[in-house]
């Protein structure tokens, strides 16, 4: 299968003096790397490399240089990741051999943002990425821009910026700026990225949406809080949709929180059964989805919706049986 031919520059260069030489050695091999006078210039002619292999030797080195410098994220990940599962240092362990390292759970923009909020001088890095397929198809052509700052890693593909300029040709109110695209969350002392728990939460959570989503285009009946969901879908596309997963996963976890008990002594599942109901009990504006009431009553209307779907579950089940007879 023909590779897509992917293109990305990041601007401006890094100083040599703000990187520590773990971040330098991973980045380096996540990207193509030059040293300038100015700094580190950070390109690549061929995408983000994941997972990445290092030499034992060399990452060993890095990182025992790198901690007394800064407190990086990057340390962190590293000797929790990578380090603390490899065996302890003997004569029969090769050190030049390679380690590697997957980084889908700390992309490279972090790296990059935790440079970027040590950094006396630098206050902001953006990045434009551009790609195709060599067929030369329309649809193969895709570009995005970033924006990262020691807040936040602002994202928006090229279908989202079109889809905005149609929204202001059409004379249609704006859905608000283009959030910030990072996996992180403020928290009072800096950024943390998503916790397992998180995540699982945030897959089950679009999961759902891309159903429910399905159902809303079949024709099919659903909630009014998924007709509100599928109508700013339409408005304001995908890449506002997958951001908007990120504000209801703390309102499933701390609903989770609460009902937990009466969820598992009856016997539903958190991905096929409270998730959903959580999601069609809530409330959708143009500013994205939120829970309306007090949470008491929340929290029962999410245990009607968890019941109504196990009946409609049972019914549809007790149908197809007796159509098979």
């Amino acid at each position: 299968m023909t590779k897509l031919e992917t293109q990305l520059y990041i601007n401006p260069p890094i100083p040599l003096a703000d990187i520590t030489p773990l971040e330098e050695l991973i980045l380096a091999h996540v990207l193509e790397c030059s040293a300038t006078d100015a700094g580190l210039v950070l390109f690549t002619n061929t995408g983000p490399n994941n997972p990445i292999s290092v030499k034992r030797k060399l990452l060993l080195e890095a990182f025992r240089a790198s901690v007394p410098l800064a407190e990086s994220a990057l340390n962190t990940f590293i000797a929790s990741r990578v380090l603390a599962l490899m065996p302890a240092p003997s004569d029969a362990i090769d050190m030049d051999a390679t380690v590697d390292i997957d980084l889908g759970a700390f992309p490279w923009p972090f790296i990059v943002q935790d440079i970027v909020s040590r950094s006396p001088t630098l206050s902001e890095v953006t990045v434009i990425h551009w790609m195709n397929h060599p067929s030369q198809r329309l649809e193969t052509y895709g570009a995005s821009v970033s924006l990262i700052t020691a807040k936040a890693i602002h994202h928006a593909t090229s279908e989202d910026i079109l889809a905005r300029f149609r929204l202001q040709d059409r004379g249609l109110s704006l859905p608000g700026p283009l959030p910030a695209a990072s996996l992180r969350s403020s928290v009072p002392d800096g950024h943390r990225l998503l916790t397992v728990g998180e995540t699982e939460a945030a897959l089950c959570i679009w999961e759902a949406m891309l159903y429910f989503r399905g159902l809303h285009e079949d024709g099919r009946a659903v909630p009014d809080g998924i007709a509100q969901m599928s109508r700013l879908w339409d408005e304001t596309g995908w890449q506002f949709m997958r951001l908007c997963v990120l504000e209801i996963v703390p309102l499933v976890q701390d609903a989770y929180a609460a009902l937990s008990g009466v969820i598992e002594d009856g016997g539903f599942t958190f991905d096929f059964d409270f998730v959903p109901a959580v999601l069609g009990t809530l409330v959708w504006s143009e500013d994205g989805p939120y829970r309306e009431g007090e949470p008491e009553d929340f929290l029962e209307s999410v245990m009607a919706a968890v019941m109504l779907r196990r009946q409609d579950v049972a019914a549809a089940a007790l149908a197809a049986s007796n159509t098979g007879r």
